[in-house]
């Protein structure tokens, strides 16, 4: 039998969640992530890592590549795509420093707060709005991602990255029908190619 833990908040069970259509803009996200999460429980991708992170796109922006000279160039925020919210999941290997000198509340801004364990995988992203718990940190440790030092370890602290030929699944949801979505595999990062047509009305 396949289970889903979810720690910190149980979104399967909020309440006035009975459909993806739900009264709490904050609700939404969070279900278009686990809706994400779902579907991609279901692909070639989950099997091949243990570790995923999970980025959300409010609104979808086209990235371009403009020439800054003959030899560098830079990437600039192009076309809005204001009736998307789409959804990255991508393998990573990053570890994360934990500062002993702090609390939970007062942790760096890159470790993650929010993970969701899936059949023995694990999915995390960084909630703004909700801090670190011990349950979370629990999961973080238990998949050997934090390591604990001081602000001074962050020179020699060893970050492991994501690779960028790998192949990671993009989810673009329709923002006034969150039900229907559409999923592109591909090694390109979110945002370097064009969205396909999801059909938003």
């Amino acid at each position: 039998m396949k289970t889903i833990s979810i720690t910190l908040i149980c979104l399967s069970t909020m309440a006035g969640s009975t459909s993806l259509k739900t009264n709490s803009i904050k609700e939404s996200v969070d279900q278009v992530r686990i809706t994400a999460i779902q579907d991609f429980s279901k692909t070639k991708l989950f099997k091949m890592d243990s570790v995923f992170y999970v980025t959300l796109y409010d609104t979808l922006h086209r990235t371009e590549i403009q020439r800054i000279d003959q030899y560098n160039v830079k990437s600039v925020t192009g076309k809005a795509y204001p009736q998307i919210i789409a959804v990255d999941i991508i393998a990573s290997q990053f570890k994360y420093l934990y500062d002993t000198t702090m609390t939970n509340n007062m942790q760096n801004k890159g470790i993650p707060t929010r993970a969701i364990e899936k059949d023995g995988r694990l999915f995390l992203w960084r909630d703004a709005h909700y801090p670190l718990t011990d349950s979370t940190l629990k999961i973080l440790n238990k998949f050997h991602l934090t390591e604990r030092g001081t602000k001074k370890d962050l020179d020699r602290f060893l970050i492991f990255g994501t690779d960028d030929l790998k192949r990671g699944a993009h989810y673009y949801f329709c923002r006034n029908n969150l039900s229907y979505f559409k999923r592109v595999i591909s090694s390109k990062a979110i945002g370097y190619y064009d969205p396909p047509n999801v059909k938003c009305q």
